[in-house]
């Protein structure tokens, strides 16, 4: 059920708890969390005004964080950017990983044969160097 103040929490908050789940959901896929990959969830959580004690909750209860897509189209690449920098982080994608963007990309509203080429294409810009903002002003 939540406390008085989830209950009262409004949709960006909501949206941006079910998006950090998604990214630790990730980051777990396979089977543990690197250092690397709790460095990117910390720096996110904090870009997110997520407190430690919301992520905890996230972490101990994450089917109470599902996921929000966002409505518009940057946020949408801006997410599925994440998701894919979550994957690299470790330096070690595993079919896991692939299989989970996949979900995630079609939630997030992308066409399904689209989705590799997304990713092949931000993977190529993020090991080229380019930051996020630079790898999503190129899909906009």
């Amino acid at each position: 059920m939540g406390t008085i103040a989830e209950q009262f929490e409004s949709g960006a908050k909501k949206a941006s708890k079910g998006h950090f789940n998604n990214l630790i959901m990730l980051a777990r896929v396979d089977g543990k969390i690197d250092i690397e990959e709790k460095g990117l969830l910390g720096r996110i959580a904090s870009r997110l005004s997520l407190t430690d004690d919301q992520v905890q909750e996230i972490l101990d209860h994450p089917e109470n964080y599902p996921m929000i897509p966002p409505s518009n189209k940057e946020e949408r690449f801006e997410r599925f950017i994440q998701f894919v920098q979550m994957m690299l982080v470790d330096g070690h994608v595993v079919p896991s990983e692939e299989k989970l963007i996949g979900k995630y990309g079609i939630a997030l509203g992308f066409v399904e044969s689209e989705i590799p080429v997304h990713e092949a294409k931000i993977v190529k810009h993020l090991n080229e160097g380019l930051t996020r903002h630079e790898v999503l002003d190129l899909f906009i």
